[in-house]
């Protein structure tokens, strides 16, 4: 996104309003997996009675199951100067593989996100290191993989199996949130630039408000879910 070699391209159209706001970008990936299976083997048992057209069935059946769950996150903060001077001399060039296999593969949307905020008439840009100018937001990934109804069906004389023996599903949720915010040489020439010692903490801040603000978010579904 702040690459100067293709001025055409779209994804690079925001380059000069990240760098010459010193943009810093704090982000938070949590990647969480739930694992569940069991086996629920169902039988029933008919015998005829002495009574013309009468049979006793007695079902039974069993349970067993096992669940795990693990989750992974990570905070990172970046600087968007930092990319761009790495970059330019060759000491990283922050590519994004061609191929990669993993539920995050795809477009993340943050491109969109540093556009809107680009484009926001009413946003802060004071050009001083304080709360305001902050923008973010957040990416959420659900792969489900689940199998059901496996197993035999079978039938004998007075014996029935009456469902499918194995339930097994995997749920990988992955989510990345990211606060962008001024840094500390905000206005000021890249060669000027003076030495960055600590992480910004307007952005972990805000990046803090955006966490707080998608649990709240998922208690309130909670709530009107149990209602």
């Amino acid at each position: 996104m702040v690459r100067d070699d293709r001025p055409t391209d779209p994804v690079t159209f925001s380059r000069n309003f990240l760098l010459d706001g010193d943009y810093d970008v704090e982000v938070s990936l949590s990647l969480d997996v739930n694992d569940t299976g069991g086996l629920t083997p169902s039988l029933s048992y008919a015998t005829p009675l002495a009574a013309a057209a009468t049979t006793l069935t007695v079902a039974g059946s069993a349970n067993l199951s096992e669940s795990r769950e693990h989750n992974f996150t990570e905070n990172i903060q970046l600087s968007t100067r930092k990319i761009f001077q790495e970059w330019k001399n060759g000491v990283d060039p922050h590519e994004c593989p061609l191929v990669a296999d993993t539920p995050l593969a795809g477009t993340l949307g943050i491109i969109d996100m540093v556009a809107m905020a680009n484009s926001t008439a009413d946003l802060d840009e004071s050009r001083k290191l304080t709360d305001a100018g902050v923008f973010g937001g957040s990416i959420q990934f659900v792969v489900t993989k689940k199998i059901t109804a496996t197993g035999p069906t079978w039938t004998l004389v007075r014996f029935n199996n009456i469902s499918a023996l194995a339930d097994f599903s995997q749920v990988n949720t992955d989510k990345i949130t990211l606060a962008f915010a001024l840094g500390p040489n905000v206005g000021k020439p890249m060669r000027v630039a003076r030495a960055r010692n600590r992480y910004n903490p307007y952005a972990h801040d805000f990046l803090q408000q955006l966490l707080t603000s998608s649990i709240n978010t998922q208690l309130t579904r909670l709530q009107n879910t149990l209602r």
